[in-house]
């Protein structure tokens, strides 16, 4: 899905009380995310001796497909299935389609989880992508990130 035609004015949903998310909601849950998956994530990979600060580690890349795969995973499925991760439930935000205000299907909760993913693996860097998918938002006036653009999403507050 592409960015044109821009969508319709929000006030033409079905959801009179939602808004966009602002920037800074956005970015909360998406910290509190990182921590509900990174805390277990860690604690798991430690149990099973797994250094994530030792570069030489032959393990590294098994770590690293574990904690991508799990991310995936996590936003693919909540996104799909509630409309919001945990973090977005506790910033009341829900991710929905930017046409008409309906539930995030799979495919294209899938997309949005990728984007970012993908970008932030490119070697040396996947870092300077990872944020440039983020900081489109901040032009954009419906506050798409290019993860929202390829699904064709935005964030609402509940």
């Amino acid at each position: 899905m592409n960015d044109y035609p821009p969508p319709p004015p929000l006030t033409d949903f079905s959801m009179e009380s939602d808004r966009l998310a602002s920037i800074g909601q956005r970015a909360i849950a998406q910290l509190l995310d990182g921590l509900i998956i990174g805390i277990p994530l860690f604690i798991v990979t430690y149990s099973f001796g797994g250094d994530i600060t030792d570069t030489e580690d032959s393990n590294l890349l098994w770590l690293t497909l574990l904690w991508l795969g799990v991310s995936l995973f996590y936003n693919t499925a909540m996104i799909a299935t509630s409309g919001a991760t945990l973090g977005k439930r506790i910033m009341k935000l829900r991710v929905v389609n930017r046409t008409d205000g309906s539930p995030v299907n799979w495919t294209y909760a899938a997309v949005r989880a990728l984007v970012p993913t993908l970008a932030g693996v490119v070697p040396v860097i996947g870092f300077a992508l990872n944020i440039a998918v983020y900081v489109r938002a901040f032009f954009h006036p419906f506050r798409q990130g290019l993860h929202d653009a390829a699904a064709g999403t935005i964030v609402v507050r509940r």
